[in-house]
């Protein structure tokens, strides 16, 4: 009896283990292949290059390749002083507001005077001849312009010009431009004898320019 139970418990045994390894082996057929690790290679430190150069030549007599130049250290040096000397004198200005013309080329402004240099200014009174021979107000239209060239604007005088029985004759000029010389060049003036300005009148005259051509308000009136 004790023998059979032994037999019995061994086939037992057996049939667990054989189940055991039936199992085990189902168990690796289902479960996936373990990860293969795959090793990355570090890229390599680039080894820094380092250019040595010497420092350009720049003077005229050694200007050169910056590479193949005898360079030599650089030199802070002192700026160059101010053109024309320290003791250069500054021209004055004095500014004429709003300053009334009372003839082309004399301006006045709260009991200043002044006359432009260079300029013979055109009398109001005068009266130019014409293509049609009827003269006209030459005088009065030259002032016109002069007023218009300024109209509202500030004009600015040197001051160190020539006083002249109170009267300053200097150069002035407003927004840039030369009341005198636009004057003359227009043919709105004449320029004194000797003046720079004279070859400004001589080609005005030829060109018929303001006061040598014809009244240019005939084209005015003549519009419809």
């Amino acid at each position: 009896m004790r023998r059979a139970a032994v037999i019995a418990s061994g086939i037992v045994i057996l049939a667990w283990g054989s189940a055991l390894v039936s199992a085990g082996t189902r168990l690796r057929s289902v479960l996936p292949p373990p990860k293969t690790e795959i090793a990355i290679a570090r890229p390599e430190t680039p080894v820094p290059v380092v250019e040595r150069r010497r420092v350009r030549a720049i003077s005229p007599g050694q200007f050169v390749s910056p590479i193949d130049g005898p360079g030599e250290a650089l030199e802070r040096i002192a700026p160059r002083p101010p053109l024309g000397g320290e003791d250069e004198e500054k021209v004055k200005v004095v500014l004429l507001q709003r300053p009334w013309s009372g003839a082309a080329g004399l301006l006045a402004a709260r009991g200043r005077s002044v006359r432009l240099a260079g300029v013979m200014p055109t009398a109001v009174g005068r009266r130019c001849p014409s293509g049609s021979g009827a003269p006209w107000p030459c005088g009065v239209v030259a002032r016109t312009q002069q007023r218009m060239l300024i109209r509202n604007r500030t004009v600015a005088c040197e001051q160190n010009g020539a006083d002249e029985k109170a009267v300053l004759v200097t150069v002035c000029r407003v927004g840039g431009t030369d009341i005198g010389g636009w004057l003359v060049r227009n043919g709105w003036a004449e320029a004194e004898p000797g003046s720079v300005l004279a070859e400004l009148t001589s080609t005005a005259r030829r060109e018929q320019r303001g006061i040598f051509g014809d009244d240019p308000r005939d084209g005015l009136n003549s519009r419809p």
